[in-house]
């Protein structure tokens, strides 16, 4: 076990362990370090020539986390990149001591150049290798491990345990790091949904009212134009028939006309009222109204009756002038037989009886016509009352339709507002929570971090400087 460090407190130790409870438990049972070294090529790196040099040092270890000094073989043809890098910072998690040879390679390649270009990449790379050097002869190299096997195994326990405790509480630091970040990064993602979903919330908070009404008003007043049109045009139908059933009347059928004309309106209005409900029920459709309950049309009332005809000076004209044209008619028809002096008596009596007929069926003549005419002039008023009784009948059923409509689209519009605004209320709630949460877990991971990069200044100020790499002698 390893012992605790009193720069690594068990408050640090703690919060570690919430973020990551396997590598405490590595550090906490890593082995102790042994006298060996460890040496650590990546694929396609010839360590021959280091393993040569090494080969009189007792003993060399497979197991990077006892080893007491990380002897790191970095290609001499080329600078060190990234796969160096990440098996440079795995091997040295947990040993402090590290040892930068160069490998060898043919003598057309400028390997000082390559090995001052790996210090400075080295020093960028971590601020622990600000002062590494690059070992390029194996003399050297033999020296610097020796110098790091020499070193009292306490010690090298000790700083190894110190480098182990650095590495994972620095790797928790960047893990808090990355999950505040992730956190930030995710209440921003979620609070920029919640403020998307808010506007198109606004948007249609009154639930398309004004455009519904809009629609609605041209609705209607296309269907005013069309429905009264239709009327105009079963008011003209009525007129025609009437108009030829008084033309074709005889004196006799002319007191039926009146209920004719009266059965007439009432098919028309029925018709139109077909029409109507038709008309109407698409524009409720259109208008996305459910629940409307019109109430029916109300019964038409029955139009006027003619006045009676009055007799006037022109009926007692046309008595006497149907007699005297009789009478003329009667005594040219008895011409003939006024010239026989026996039968001139005889004429009178037949010139008169002739003269009345004419003047009976002349005043009956002139009596048809004007009572035509009387219903011709009914029929034209009945005509204009029948227009007007179903254009108010069109535009009461219009304007009932549209102010339930309007009415219940208003109604809709609240609801939905209602709806809405319980919903935004919703959405406040849910930012803030978010943004509770996301400040309480954000509070949370800077007051761990905090605490973990004092644990990593007191590491830093306990560890032994320069002890990053070693210096070979000039």
């Amino acid at each position: 076990m390893t012992p605790d460090l009193p720069e690594f407190p068990p408050d640090a130790q703690r919060i570690v362990e919430r973020w990551d409870p396997e590598g405490l438990r590595a550090w906490r049972t890593r082995p102790p370090a042994v006298a060996g070294a460890h040496v650590v090529a990546v694929r396609g790196i010839d360590a021959t020539s280091v393993l040569d040099a090494l080969a009189p040092l007792d003993p060399l270890t497979d197991a990077p986390g006892g080893a007491a000094v990380v002897v790191m073989v970095l290609d001499g043809a080329s600078v060190l990149g990234r796969d160096e890098l990440a098996a440079l910072d795995a091997a040295t998690a947990a040993v402090e001591r590290v040892v930068f040879a160069l490998a060898a390679v043919g003598a057309h390649v400028d390997r000082d150049a390559v090995r001052r270009r790996d210090e400075v990449l080295l020093r960028a790379h971590s601020a622990r290798f600000a002062d590494a050097r690059v070992v390029l002869e194996p003399e050297d190299l033999s020296v610097a491990v020796r110098a790091a096997l020499a070193a009292h195994p306490d010690t090298v326990a000790d700083h190894n345990a110190r480098r182990a405790a650095h590495s994972l509480v620095e790797r928790t630091c960047l893990r808090i790091g990355e999950t505040a970040r992730a956190t930030r990064e995710g209440s921003d993602a979620a609070t920029a949904e919640l403020r998307a979903r808010k506007a198109r919330l606004v948007a249609m908070r009154d639930g398309g009212r004004a455009e519904r009404l809009a629609q609605l008003r041209g609705d209607v007043q296309r269907a005013r134009v069309d429905l009264l049109h239709t009327a105009g045009t079963l008011v003209r139908s009525v007129s025609a028939a009437v108009r030829a059933d008084i033309d074709r009347a005889g004196r006799r059928d002319l007191p039926a006309l009146p209920g004719r004309m009266d059965e007439l309106a009432d098919r028309a209005a029925t018709d139109l009222d077909g029409v109507v409900a038709r008309r109407l029920a698409d524009l409720v459709d259109r208008a996305g109204v459910s629940d409307h309950g019109s109430a029916g049309p109300a019964p038409r009332d029955p139009l006027p009756g003619p006045e009676p005809r009055h007799r006037g000076v022109e009926d007692r004209m046309m008595v006497i002038v149907g007699a005297s044209a009789g009478v003329g008619l009667g005594r040219l028809a008895v011409a003939p037989i006024a010239m026989v002096p026996a039968l001139d008596i005889a004429t009178i009596p037949i010139a008169l009886t002739l003269g009345g007929a004419a003047a009976w069926w002349l005043a009956g003549a002139r009596r048809l016509v004007a009572e035509r005419a009387h219903l011709r002039q009914w029929a034209s008023d009945a005509t204009a009352h029948l227009r007007s009784q179903l254009e108010q009948r069109v535009l009461g059923r219009v304007l009932e339709t549209e102010a339930e409509v309007s009415a219940a689209v208003i109604a809709d519009s609240r609801a939905a507002a209602l709806t809405v605004d319980e919903e935004l209320a919703g959405i406040d709630a849910e930012a803030r929570r978010l943004a509770s949460e996301r400040s309480g877990r954000v509070a949370s991971c800077e007051r761990d971090r905090a605490v973990l990069a004092m644990v990593l200044d007191d590491l830093d100020n306990s560890m032994e400087p320069g002890g990053a790499a070693a210096r070979p002698t000039p």
